[in-house]
């Protein structure tokens, strides 16, 4: 029996791997929007100024991806996740134990940590032992994200007004130590380490001919990639993309609530919203093998603009649950579009260090946009100007995307001539 495991080590992986992202991604997706309100009223302070105390958070999250391909490198998945995980946790304890705005920011650094396993450290791991059906089981696994934050969110959110936010920073932190524990007793950063090979190595030339033909190719390396304006161009593109997305996500449900509606209301909304984003990833990582990563991105940037028209406009419950519906798609920009589009346009060679570079775009959009969004709706009295206003920037989103795929198509070509 042992050994049969053993043989089959990938699907224990791919099991691992997503349980840790429907807890440390669900609860990253669903917590913050439902504790801001309580954490403001808490400290006295305007959500404009817990946006800048926790912009250290965001700044944390943008550090640790930017050298992530780097540090998995150096440390592995296994150790490198762990530790990120313990450090994340006693942020969250420290955060719920203190009445000083100082520390509380402080606890914010050490809570960023987590972001590491949620893309970057997710497709280090499943790229080590899944040769053949990545795209697959990384859609898999990243789609736990959502159904993670679907149910955290009423979770968490039952625990905040029950109990208080600081009893869900509490129930966060167990339930990133529980795992870590997981990842130390079953994660092994690579099949070769228990003396086998990555799943559909050696797979037939025909196999490998099919996998040229749909996007995966060998590419650039990092020395020849950074030399080209386009990887640039798709850092500042994804930047841009992952902010008008942040500008709404953490502020979803201060915003129904600000409509009008109950809290109750928009923790299901937001509920339904990671449900559906679920749902969309399973879809658009079968698209992407159907129709190509740079189409599904096209969709997700569209899905980002008529959601932000929608959201602005909101009046009500049915509108407001078919704007959320709309928004899940564009949240893909943020979790999940990196990891098939980076390799499609660049290859896979430059591989984890290239992602890391674009994934910590994202932190750092997520650093930038969800402050200005408080600090705009402060000085306004409402965010759906906010809103209009970031639409008519993701409209020039799409264009420059446009170009970059441009771009990108010549490079490929004068590459493989």
């Amino acid at each position: 029996m042992r050994e049969k495991i053993k043989a089959n080590y990938y699907w224990v992986i791919a099991a691992v791997s997503l349980l840790t992202l429907t807890i440390v991604g669900g609860i990253g997706n669903g917590l913050f929007g439902i504790v801001l309100i309580p954490i403001t009223e808490s400290f006295e302070i305007s959500r404009g100024d817990y946006s800048l105390i926790t912009l250290l958070r965001s700044l944390a999250s943008f550090g640790i991806n930017l050298f992530s391909g780097l540090l998995l490198i150096k440390f592995g998945y296994r150790k490198l996740v762990s530790a990120t995980l313990i450090v994340s946790a006693a942020g969250f304890c420290l955060a719920a134990v203190t009445e000083s705005l100082t520390v509380f920011s402080v606890a914010g650094v050490l809570q960023g940590m987590y972001t590491l396993c949620n893309i970057a450290g997710c497709t280090r791991l499943l790229g080590s032992w899944f040769h053949r059906h990545y795209g697959l089981v990384t859609g898999i696994v990243t789609s736990s994200t959502g159904l993670g934050g679907a149910l955290f969110s009423i979770i968490l959110s039952d625990i905040t007004v029950n109990s208080g936010w600081q009893s869900t920073f509490f129930a966060t932190a167990f339930f990133f130590l529980i795992v870590t524990v997981l990842t130390i007793l079953f994660v092994r950063d690579t099949p070769e380490s228990m003396g086998l090979k990555p799943y559909g190595e050696g797979e037939t030339e025909k196999h490998h001919a099919k996998k040229q033909s749909s996007g995966h190719w060998p590419g650039f390396f990092m020395t020849e990639l950074r030399k080209k304006p386009v990887f640039y161009l798709l850092i500042i593109g994804t930047f841009l993309s992952s902010g008008c997305c942040y500008m709404v996500y953490f502020v979803l449900v201060p915003h129904i609530q600000d409509c009008g509606m109950s809290a109750e209301l928009a923790a299901r909304v937001q509920s339904v919203m990671l449900f559906t984003l679920a749902v969309a990833k399973l879809i658009f990582g079968y698209l992407s093998d159907k129709i190509g990563a740079k189409a599904v991105t096209m969709i997700a940037l569209a899905a980002n603009t008529i959601s932000l028209v929608l959201l602005a406009e909101i009046n009500g419950p049915v509108s407001t649950y078919v704007a959320a519906v709309v928004y899940s798609i564009a949240i893909l920009l943020t979790a999940f579009i990196p990891q098939i589009l980076v390799p499609s346009l660049f290859g896979y060679r430059s591989g984890t260090e290239a992602l890391g570079i674009v994934v910590s775009m994202i932190s750092a959009a997520n650093m930038i946009g969800t402050p200005i969004t408080n600090l705009l709706g402060d000085a306004i009295g409402s965010y759906r100007p906010v809103f209009r206003g970031t639409a008519l920037v993701s409209v020039g989103v799409i264009v420059l995307y446009v170009v970059i795929y441009a771009l990108a198509a010549k490079e490929r070509k004068q590459q493989t001539a």
